[in-house]
């Protein structure tokens, strides 16, 4: 990356965080684009330049936060059934959590089901990567299906845990999950 480059990176992020510092005290839909360059001490025409609109800039911050949650849970080694799954659940629930405020942020502000979409569109592309034993391997149809089922928990346990004002620790939600996973596996198993 060039120095031109790098700063045009920097400006995106300077104007994320101008627009993440704003919503903490305003309503997203109330914030301007004035606003947003105004805090982050840029004009309007490297907004402009950066960002086609401020839902662009959600967008850009849904994206990194994708891509982070997803290196880290690259990062771990390939390990055999349950101790996969409770290193997975390990690496998201922790990362999430370093990230609470902000996902607490996105669920006030009425934009976390956008972060889901995003989130559909990129996991579906690196669904391979991610070498899981209970992935399935079939059509890019089926493919969709399972990351859907599998997102929308995910999402979802986000949403409820860490939409409360007194989220529990991650260990507790780790086991909770756990927990209701054997269960699933256990009713499958009966005759």
């Amino acid at each position: 990356m060039n120095g031109k480059q790098r700063m045009a990176e920097q400006s995106k992020q300077w104007l994320c965080d101008a627009l993440i510092n704003l919503m903490t005290k305003e309503n997203f839909q109330d914030i301007s684009i004035t606003e947003i360059a105004q805090t982050a001490e840029l004009s309007r025409k490297t907004f402009y330049h950066s960002f086609k609109n401020k839902e662009a800039v959600i967008n850009y911050l849904c994206d990194q936060l994708f891509d982070q949650s997803f290196e880290q849970l690259l990062q771990q080694k390939p390990q055999v059934g349950e101790l996969m799954l409770k290193t997975t659940f390990d690496i998201f629930l922790n990362f999430w959590w370093r990230k609470r405020d902000l996902i607490q942020l996105l669920i006030r502000q009425g934009l976390f089901d956008h972060m889901n979409e995003i989130w559909q569109q990129k996991a579906i592309p690196r669904y391979q990567q991610f070498a899981a034993p209970w992935h399935v391997h079939g059509t890019p149809t089926q493919v969709n299906y399972v990351m859907a089922f599998q997102l929308g928990g995910l999402t979802n346990i986000l949403r409820v845990w860490l939409g409360q004002d007194q989220p529990e620790p991650p260990e507790q939600i780790k086991d909770l999950m756990l927990l209701a996973a054997q269960q699933l596996a256990d009713s499958l198993n009966t005759n």
